[in-house]
């Protein structure tokens, strides 16, 4: 008996992802239409005078899936300013495989402590010593102790909002550094996460490859 085909990953309507033009060039969309033919977006930013009604581009669309951020080439049709028919003519990737893909990266985060009632207390500023898609490794606060709930902000991309969510002490190492297990993302953190995530691995694949010209 053959096993069946597993579908194409594709975003869910009404999903936030990334419309990558020629150049690198992005822009936010969100999915208002999907069938097996093509995706059809409507662009968050407006792109007057950077796009072209008619004109047809290769085109990259980049999401969090259940698996990790994915990526799907093809070509871009522009129907107006704002709304672009996406058709799928080329690669499927799923550039990270596993949520606990760990990265070693330094970056600003707050943390509150949260009550059994539910209330969050004051924000305490600390720094990260690695992310992965399902948890931080903080540098402290020694106050919070295992078990813990918190709220947690981590600004990861200079200049974007900060990726908001909740999680718990899952763990205290050495130096005592806090492993927080993420328990929710507010918004579309996941994308967020598994995008910088994939950033910094890219940076960090790239930093190689240079060091062994």
């Amino acid at each position: 008996m053959s096993s069946a085909v597993a579908p194409p990953p594709l975003p869910e309507l009404r999903q936030d992802v990334d419309l990558v033009l020629p150049g690198e060039v992005r822009f936010g969309a969100r999915v208002t239409r999907r069938t097996a033919e093509e995706i059809v977006l409507v662009l968050i930013l407006d792109t007057r005078g950077r796009l072209t009604p008619g004109e047809v581009l290769p085109t990259r669309i980049e999401f969090a899936g259940g698996r990790g951020l994915v990526r799907l080439e093809g070509r871009g049709t522009v129907e107006a300013n704002d709304l672009v028919r996406f058709h799928l003519d080329g690669a499927i990737e799923v550039l990270q495989r596993r949520d606990f893909v760990r990265v070693h990266v330094v970056r600003p985060l707050a943390l509150a402590p949260v009550a059994a009632d539910g209330a969050a207390g004051p924000w305490i500023d600390t720094l990260t010593a690695n992310v992965s898609g399902n948890g931080l490794l903080a540098a402290g606060p020694e106050t919070l102790v295992l078990g813990d709930r918190v709220r947690f902000r981590l600004h990861a991309v200079e200049g974007e909002p900060p990726i908001e969510g909740r999680g718990h002490v899952a763990r205290i190492c050495d130096g005592g550094h806090r492993a927080l297990a993420i328990e929710e993302l507010d918004g579309d953190g996941r994308r967020r996460l598994v995008r910088f995530i994939f950033e910094c691995e890219r940076v960090a694949r790239q930093r190689t490859r240079d060091g062994e010209l």
